[in-house]
């Protein structure tokens, strides 16, 4: 994955919560969720109350860095469930790039892992 080494081991030490479903809204600064797609494995560490995020995924043809979490997608609908991540909908994220604001859509999600707020030191 492209995030700092720290993040790698402190992941490593703690077992996360599989969710079937997840609240955006019991988002804390600090927790890290993973989400694992039929693609790519997304690890999201939130930085404010407003879902906002640093992604790293395991591939380098993802986004990455700054992020907004922005819900759940069925299928090529827009965002259907705005306070919810579940199994078999896509994650919605918006980012900027190059002043842009820029959405991306997963495919469907297979599992939803949330550490909560994890000391990463720093």
């Amino acid at each position: 994955m492209n995030f700092p080494a720290d993040w790698l081991e402190t992941l490593k030490e703690h077992h996360g919560a599989h969710h079937a479903e997840l609240d955006l809204e019991a988002l804390a600064e600090g927790d890290v969720v993973r989400i694992c797609t039929r693609n790519t494995i997304y690890a999201l560490r939130v930085s404010s109350p407003a879902r906002e995020a640093v992604l790293a995924t395991d591939r380098a043809d993802r986004p990455s860095g700054r992020v907004r979490i922005m819900g759940c997608t069925f299928g090529q609908s827009s965002t259907i469930s705005p306070d919810r991540l579940f199994c078999g909908g896509s994650l919605e994220l918006t980012f900027d790039q190059e002043g842009h604001r820029m959405v991306h859509t997963t495919s469907a999600i297979r599992s939803i892992e949330w550490f909560h707020r994890i000391d990463v030191g720093g």
